[in-house]
């Protein structure tokens, strides 16, 4: 059995390292007032809805079908310009992919008790010696990379450098359906040990804690706890 209550995500982490009593509520007590299905937002349903059509996009091109149109989802017609082009530079690119590993960074099954970090990529692609892992967004343009400079594109290179060690690099990217941008990071195999030193130092605070106090910031006014619970 593993030593640790909880396995972390960029956004469980995230959560923790935004409000600790939050984090609580919802991963650990599992309040009513923070299940996902009552706080998705037509912002989030919206999201999803472009998510599952560019992975359904990329299924249909590996099944060799020509003269795919969504035209209910413009924003899948705009992102095949950039689609096509890992098509051309990857021999293997594959559609969302769920992804956990262990505290050896070894790849475990999703929902294993030895799942130690859990990451979804939503676009994979592999050649020799290199892998590119995208994650579609959404909305408005933001810099998603916290203060310290180590964020979802950070953990998501972690994991596919120890996933694939025949990867030297990994190219990571947000891909900015609305606004057509992409923010990539590049990271080595020389990088992988501060990664997961980072990543490991993150998972023994979250999973050390006992009190988990509460922390006042600017997304107090957005969170589902109530007065009573904070």
């Amino acid at each position: 059995m593993p030593d640790f209550e909880f396995a972390l995500s960029h956004s469980r982490l995230s959560d923790y390292n935004q409000c600790p009593l939050k984090f609580k509520l919802k991963y650990k007590d599992k309040a009513a007032n923070f299940k996902e299905d009552m706080n998705k937002s037509v912002h989030l349903v919206r999201g999803s809805n472009v998510h599952k059509a560019l992975e359904n996009y990329v299924v249909k091109i590996n099944a060799g079908e020509q003269g795919i149109k969504e035209s209910s989802l413009p924003e899948v017609e705009t992102t095949k310009p950039f689609l096509a082009k890992i098509f051309e530079t990857y021999p293997k690119v594959h559609p969302e992919l769920q992804i956990s590993v262990d505290q050896s960074w070894k790849n475990v099954e999703w929902f294993s008790k030895e799942s130690y970090y859990r990451a979804i990529f939503d676009l994979i692609a592999l050649k020799p010696g290199h892998a590119f892992v995208g994650d579609y967004k959404t909305g408005k343009f933001t810099d998603y990379t916290p203060a310290n400079g180590y964020g979802q594109l950070e953990l998501s290179s972690a994991i596919a450098l120890s996933i694939w060690p025949e990867a030297e690099q990994v190219d990571n990217s947000y891909i900015y359906v609305d606004h057509r941008k992409i923010v990539t990071k590049t990271y080595t195999r020389a990088d992988l040990p501060r990664l997961v030193s980072h990543f490991v130092a993150e998972h023994e605070k979250v999973n050390s804690d006992k009190e988990f106090k509460p922390t006042t910031n600017e997304f107090c006014k957005w969170c589902q706890a109530t007065k009573d619970q904070c």
